[in-house]
């Protein structure tokens, strides 16, 4: 369709909706009804007009005395108090020029008189319908404003009233009636056409609510036809009302929709922050926390002059019991351990979780001396340790723990947070060298000590990276003296240190988690070694090596996959490997050790049970066991000969040996006596410095092994 058309076809509507505004629309009804009423009122009005002019006549006066006072007054005084009486003429003369004035005096004060003495008069005042407008006069002098006169103006209000009366007559009966009539008519039509609507619509937005659907701006029936403005706006209001409410109940549910992602944003964020500063599994400040706090509660005790106290806490043997009871059971144990640190201190105390299952205790403001300090801090580490060493049930089961605690004050001890920690955890390390489950303060000769120890580790960390260790073998022999096998120990060289004690880094291994590495290099070494005199034929299918397997080593998962995978690699059979285990793998968790056992001896490795004795030896779990042997600690062989209680110790694992057809190793013999004394009662193995001391592969073959075959 052209633009020509489309115009054509829009005249019609235009013209047809401009004929019904002027027919139907409220500007036409207004404008007649107001015609018909100012006809017949404008009479009526005339007479109201005249009093109208009469009063804006007043009005005027009033203001002409409100010009004469702010403009003529003060130089009228001036002349007066001047007696410059041409000034003052001047000036009264200036005053008769104003409306309906007929004169103007100036009268001097009079005790006997109200009116004064007059002065001065300019004009004529006689006649009826006078007024006279008393306005006083005053001088301002040396700050003080002094009354000189009174100026007396004198209007002529006769003569005022006619011309009013005349004015309105002329105006009000020409405009005056016909304005005022159309004003009235035209708010009377207001009222009755438009108001009274715009006043319902009113009352109805008032009450109008978009959750109603309800709600209407329509009060009454929509007549026929096309309908006035009011009518047009109800349509356009309920149609906006319409569109609101459906807006509204959009908004309505985009709100409840933003409301929820908006809490679920703020959870999350409150989740984040929480998780950055607390620790996931307990709960408890993490180190980011910790560190920041212990920061904050240094500057408070160097400013105000108090001391605190940081306690390192530590867990004994957990990891032994994690690994034995599974995860699941650690973490539990840990959840109970950090409600009872943190049930046992104050408010202003923190207590925080490093992992594993170090905790951290931060004591503020615990008094100014230092021995007072000392004895607080002591007090609460104890009553967290007597806490700690209460029973704890995890699915219907008990466990005992104890704790080592270092403790270390501040800020004397330490003035940065790091440097505070790391006392506190010397002193730890020093309450578990003491035998474990004590509270030891920090001392600077642990310190050096500690950073000894961890020099230590790391060599040992590289001797393991650079395959610097060696492995040592001892004779086993039996009664008669021929050579049944060795037990393997490993050694260490330094190229600084020399030949470091097994004392010294065997206890290292176990505590900085080292051992299960050294263990599985150990035994990869032994069964390589093995494998090279089997092949030689210097070991024969009889003799075997016996290997220390850790307690972590040996519970470490897939270790007996592991164990048979290297077996199988290196062609050893399992009949030449004796793995040595002490009581402790077996009383932790005795039902998973029996089963892991019985799983490799089913293979055909043999199981020894070592340090017998010095545990919790007894009849009730060794006939459980699938072990092979018992060997005999070094500590009852010392002086098998001079002590009774010895003695009877040896003599009674023999016959328990004897009982459960279990083979015996006497391990430590280093004399000829206590050699025939153990063989007297039947020990079958014999280890010990009188037969061989712990020698290199090449000598051990060389003066305890067959003469290798020729190839």
């Amino acid at each position: 369709m052209g633009d020509r058309e489309r115009r054509s076809k829009q005249q019609p509507d235009h013209a047809l909706a401009r004929l019904r505004s002027w027919v139907f629309g409220i500007g036409p009804r207004l404008f007649g009804l107001m015609m018909v009423v100012s006809l017949i009122t404008t009479f009526g009005v005339a007479m109201l007009q005249i009093g109208v002019h009469e009063q804006a006549e007043r009005n005027e006066r009033a203001a002409d005395l409100q010009r004469i006072r702010d403009a003529h007054l003060d130089a009228i005084a001036l002349a007066l108090w001047n007696f410059d009486d041409a000034q003052l003429r001047l000036q009264l003369g200036s005053l008769l020029q104003g409306r309906y004035v007929a004169a103007v005096e100036v009268r001097d004060p009079d005790r006997n008189s109200n009116e004064g003495l007059l002065r001065l008069r300019v004009g004529d005042a006689k006649g009826p319908g006078l007024r006279v407008e008393r306005l006083p006069l005053a001088f301002e002098r040396n700050g003080e404003r002094l009354v000189i006169g009174t100026l007396h103006v004198i209007y002529d209000e006769a003569a005022m009233h006619q011309a009013a009366r005349r004015r309105a007559l002329e105006t009000l009966l020409i405009q005056g009636g016909i304005g005022l009539l159309m004003a009235v008519v035209l708010l009377l039509t207001v009222r009755r056409i438009v108001t009274r609507h715009l006043s319902n619509l009113a009352r109805a937005a008032d009450t109008f609510d978009l959750a109603d659907p309800r709600t209407s701006f329509r009060l009454q029936r929509r007549r026929r036809g096309p309908g006035d403005e009011i009518g047009r706006v109800v349509d356009a209001l309920e149609r906006m009302r319409e569109g609101l409410q459906r807006a509204y109940r959009d908004l309505e549910q985009t709100n409840a929709e933003l409301q929820a992602d908006i809490a679920a944003r703020l959870r999350a964020e409150a989740t984040a922050e929480h998780l950055a500063h607390h620790d996931a599994l307990t709960g408890l400040p993490n180190r980011r926390l910790l560190f920041q706090r212990i920061t904050h509660e240094l500057a408070v005790a160097e400013r105000s002059s108090t001391l605190g106290a940081l306690l390192f806490i530590d867990l004994d043997h957990f990891k032994t019991l994690n690994d034995a009871r599974g995860h699941g059971v650690g973490d539990a144990v840990l959840i109970e351990v950090a409600q009872r640190l943190r049930s046992h201190l104050r408010e202003i105390d923190l207590v925080a979780r490093l992992g594993g299952d170090e905790f951290v205790a931060l004591l503020p403001m615990l008094g100014e001396q230092r021995e007072r300090v000392a004895l607080n801090a002591s007090t609460v580490a104890e009553k967290l340790r007597s806490a700690l060493a209460q029973p704890i049930v995890v699915r219907e089961e008990v466990y005992r723990l104890s704790a080592s605690i270092g403790i270390a004050l501040f800020p004397e001890d330490g003035s940065a947070a790091e440097d505070l920690l790391k006392h506190a955890d010397t002193a730890m390390y020093q309450a578990k060298a003491e035998g474990r489950n004590a509270v030891h303060f920090f001392r600077r000769d642990l310190l050096l000590a500690m950073e000894a120890r961890h020099a230590l580790e790391s060599d040992l960390r590289q001797a393991l990276a650079d395959n610097a260790l060696s492995v040592a073998y001892q004779p086993l022999v039996d009664g008669s003296g021929r050579v049944c096998g060795a037990e393997a120990l490993v050694r260490w060289t330094h190229p600084v240190r020399g030949v470091v004690s097994p004392a010294q880094f065997i206890p290292l291994c176990e505590e900085s988690g080292l051992v299960v590495a050294v263990g599985d290099w150990v035994l990869r070494s032994v069964l390589a070694q093995v494998h090279d005199w089997r092949a030689s034929g210097q070991l024969g299918p009889e003799q075997h090596i016996s290997v220390n397997i850790s307690p972590r080593q040996f519970r470490q998962q897939g270790f007996g996959d592991r164990l048979l995978a290297a077996l199988h690699e290196a062609e050893v059979p399992p009949s030449a490997l004796v793995l040595e285990i002490t009581e402790g793998v077996v009383l932790d968790d005795i039902d998973n050790a029996i089963t892991r056992m019985q799983t490799l001896r089913d293979h055909g490795i043999r199981f020894y049970i070592d340090d017998f004795g010095t545990g919790y030896s007894s009849m009730a779990y060794l006939k459980r066991l699938p072990a092979d042997g018992l060997k005999i600690d070094r500590t009852f062989i010392v002086d098998l000969g001079s002590d009774n209680d010895d003695a009877a110790i040896v003599d009674a694992i023999l016959a328990m040996g004897r009982h459960f057809n279990l083979a015996v190793v006497a391990e430590g013999v280093e004399t000829a006596a206590q050699a025939d004394y153990l063989r007297a009662r039947g020990c079958g193995l014999l280890q010990g410095y009188h037969f061989g001391r712990p020698v290199d592969a090449a000598v051990f073959a060389a003066e305890h092994l067959n003469t290798p075959k020729p190839r």
